[in-house]
């Protein structure tokens, strides 16, 4: 449920000193525990309240004996209200009363009071799912589409712009990333998601990698005994393509008196293509080095993940979490070059079929610890992740002869992680400290052969192995203070120490590198009324290197071009301020401003008939913006979201191989519209719009973008049975276009995939849909940073 009112504010004495107090159970009208309902005592002008647990239990300290008005709120409606005599320690059991029934029915629909869309919270924006009737019948990638500041597709999730973003479940960080990360969410249905929480300023608590932030997804509460299960299969046709992409799945969870269960389990099979051009041009002379090329992939993948959690007794519960992916893609393309520079005319062609396996576990496993009856907990966490690719890549190079050579990169690395956190909660405050320990070994191999008479020739200059190793050191403490209604406070501390060694067997080269940092946070917020919510933020954030771009193998995709990575990257900090500001619960505002140091990307070198790319730390940005996302359901056949970023962006470089991109303003929206063709409401058309305007970052400019969608979705049989219909980028403008900037030379780029096609898909649920199975995720950050071996 969504709270409404937190914790009022307490006497100036603390509770572990008042020698009355009330506590017992809340139990509902069927005699359950009634979780989340608040119980409020008042005395003259004296208010004392807490929240029920999960299992309906409170304890309330008071100051004195006496006479007592107690009151039970539940979905912001007064439920209850009598006068009691505290003497000591009262026990009071409560079961809720029904609400009158005027109060109850709505056309039909069963509701308690209008609640909130959007909440301001001290450290994050919250959408209540739930609230949303244009959210219910979709996945969780859809839902996160409809949510303020976030961008979401079946390719990547972002926020405001910002890519690699972090997702949580019940506050505990999914092991998965890139593809994987997507197939999970798509198990996942809205109708069993209470609310979205937005965290762009993660509190100290969190790592503090990553610049984007994070996205928590607060599933609902198990509310009966039983089992239920999920199928559903999904499909794209690509309009004039030979081929298609498909997903199918199955889910399954149970609940139990201590024991819950849930699985799934997913297979698919996907396509695309790929035009695209890289044309260098020479700024003080006739030089260029023009490239176009067509590449497909045919990504087939198939995974499972298993949940499990036994509750021993009201305060103590373990459990468990595995998944498995297994992905074997297949790429191939071809690409035309023309060259001329000082030694005349080259046209060079090329071509490559690369045949990849990757099989990657995760498994984590947890105890928690119920300390008191205030929610105070010890959590316990140990974390692994094994991941093992190997490919088997061919290349050919064209000019007046052919060369053929033979490619075996084999990477397989390790992590490990240990944590423990505690959470412990006074009347007034509440504090969060923990440590953690983080192990990361990486071996990585890179076989490269000369072809020749179909003879696989060792190639000794361009063959390497690479070892790396990485320790991470984390300790953090925090606390957030409810000074009294309409001012809430956070604060907090993190340390991580690294200590990171990376060798290269081939030029007997190494590289060592230990640093440690502190990133504070700093939060305010402030609620003159139920209308309105003002609030202050602050964060640094760390951005630590991909695997592979610490890899310094070269990548040769010719015998005239070659990618590779740079032992000696370093990672990249931002300091994030932000003013943010809530209006009716529906409209959003923040203001925020970044300042980002040594951020790297790659940059591009030519000498002579050779060009290559590297990664290097090379250049500092600022960024000073706004945002605006807005709910607009006045009308009861439409439900509108609208999300608008402006912001003005200016890069520094401090190496003298790039040139920074002008500096300038720029903006990206969305509109999503849904609307209701019946009055159930179970028959929805789709319209949407997502767009972004010229911008600039680091050494390029990138140009327009945009694409449009629509579709319909229909639910029957009372939710069980999903159909949704899409077709994306109906007008096919989604593309990727650029220039990066050089002392001598303009690189203009080009990238097209097939982005419009016709999407379906169908989820049939059975079963009974309450059950939740189990829900709870464990944080383990450091598995995303795998990605850049992908």
């Amino acid at each position: 449920m969504n709270r409404k009112i937190i914790i009022l504010a307490c006497l100036a004495s603390s509770s572990f000193f008042f020698a009355q107090s009330v506590e017992g159970t809340v139990t509902d009208g069927q005699n359950k525990p009634s979780s989340e309902t608040e119980v409020l005592i008042t005395k003259n002008n004296a208010k004392f309240s807490a929240i029920t647990d999960e299992n309906g239990m409170f304890k309330i300290p008071l100051k004195e004996d006496g006479d007592y008005l107690l009151e039970i709120i539940r979905d912001g409606v007064k439920t209850n209200s009598e006068k009691i005599t505290v003497k000591g320690t009262s026990k009071k059991d409560i079961q809720l009363k029904e609400v009158p029934a005027p109060e109850q029915k709505i056309e039909g629909v069963t509701i308690t009071a209008k609640k909130k869309l959007f909440e301001r919270k001290v450290d994050r924006l919250v959408f209540n799912v739930e609230n949303s009737v244009a959210s219910q019948g979709i996945d969780a990638v859809e839902a996160l589409a409809k949510t303020p500041m976030v961008r979401a597709t079946d390719d990547a999730i972002s926020i405001a712009g910002k890519s690699n973003v972090a997702v949580m479940i019940n506050d505990r960080l999914l092991n998965l990333s890139g593809q994987e990360l997507i197939n999970y969410l798509k198990t996942l249905r809205s109708d069993d998601i209470l609310k979205i929480e937005v965290i762009t300023t993660p509190p100290a608590k969190y790592e503090a990698e990553g610049k984007s932030g994070l996205i928590n997804i607060i599933m609902k509460k198990n509310t009966s005994l039983g089992w239920n299960g999920s199928l559903q299969t999904s499909g794209s046709y690509y309009g004039g393509r030979p081929a298609t992409s498909t997903r199918s799945g199955a889910s399954f969870n149970y609940q139990g008196e201590k024991l819950s269960l849930s699985t799934n389990l997913s297979l698919g099979d996907n396509y695309w293509e790929n035009h695209s051009y890289n044309y260098l041009t020479g700024t003080t002379a006739d030089n260029y080095w023009n490239t176009n090329n067509i590449s497909s992939n045919n990504y087939k993948y198939k995974g499972g993940n298993a949940k499990g959690e036994y509750k021993i007794n009201d305060h103590n519960l373990i459990g468990f979490n595995y998944n498995y992916s297994f992905s074997n893609p297949l790429e191939q393309g071809e690409s035309k070059t023309t060259i001329f520079n000082e030694e005349g005319l080259l046209n060079v062609e090329s071509n490559f079929r690369n045949k990849n396996r990757r099989n990657v576990h995760n498994a984590t496993a947890f105890y928690d610890l119920k300390l008191d009856s205030l929610g105070s907990k010890l959590n316990i966490t140990a974390n692994m992740l094994v991941n093992d690719a190997n490919a088997r890549n061919f290349y050919n190079t064209i000019t007046s002869e052919t060369s053929s050579t033979f490619v075996n990169p084999i990477s397989k690395y390790r992590i490990y992680s240990g944590q423990a956190d505690l959470e412990k909660n006074f009347a007034k405050i509440k504090t969060e400290a923990g440590l953690k320990y983080t192990k990361i070994k990486n071996d990585s191999e890179f076989n490269f052969f000369d072809i020749k008479n179909n003879e696989y020739l060792i190639n000794l200059k361009k063959t390497n192995t690479f070892f790396y190793n990485e320790q991470n050191y984390a300790a953090y403490a925090s606390a957030s203070l409810k000074i009294n209604e309409k001012w809430d406070a956070k604060a907090g501390l993190r340390y991580e120490y690294t200590s990171l060694e990376g060798i290269s067997m081939n030029d007997d080269s190494s590289a060592k590198i230990k640093y440690g940092k502190f990133f504070p946070t700093a939060y305010i917020s402030y609620k003159p009324n139920e209308n309105h919510t003002f609030s202050l933020n602050y964060s640094r954030r760390i951005s630590r290197p991909y695997f592979g771009n610490l890899n310094p193998f070269k990548f040769y995709t010719s015998d005239f071009e070659y990618n590779t990575g740079n032992p000696y990257l370093l990672p990249s900090f931002s300091d994030n301020f932000e003013f943010g500001y809530v209006l009716n619960n529906n409209f959003n505002v923040t203001l925020y401003y970044n300042y980002n140091k040594d951020n790297w990307d790659r940059i591009q070198y030519v000498e002579g008939n050779l060009k290559y790319s590297i990664v290097k730390n090379f250049y500092n940005e600022d960024q000073a913006g706004i945002n605006i996302s807005y709910n607009y359901n006045k009308l009861k056949w439409l439900e509108s979201n609208i999300f608008v970023n402006g912001y003005y962006a200016k890069s520094k470089s401090y190496d003298p191989d790039a040139v920074s991109a002008p500096a300038g303003y720029s903006a990206n929206f969305n509109v999503d519209n849904n609307f209701f063709l019946n009055k159930d409401k179970t028959l929805t058309l789709m319209l949407g719009l997502w767009s972004n305007l010229p911008n600039r970052d680091g050494n390029t400019s990138y140009f327009a973008n945009a694409s449009l969608y629509t579709g319909m979705k229909l639910n029957l049989m009372d939710k069980k049975l999903l159909i949704n219909l899409y077709v994306n980028d109906f007008l096919n403008t989604n593309r990727s276009k650029g220039i990066e900037y050089y002392p001598n030379y303009n690189v203009e780029y080009y990238y097209k995939g097939i982005t419009r096609n016709i999407y379906l898909s169908v989820t049939y649920k059975f079963g009974n849909n309450n059950v939740k199975g189990a829900t709870k995720q464990v944080k383990f950050e450091e598995s995303s940073r795998a990605g850049g071996n992908n």
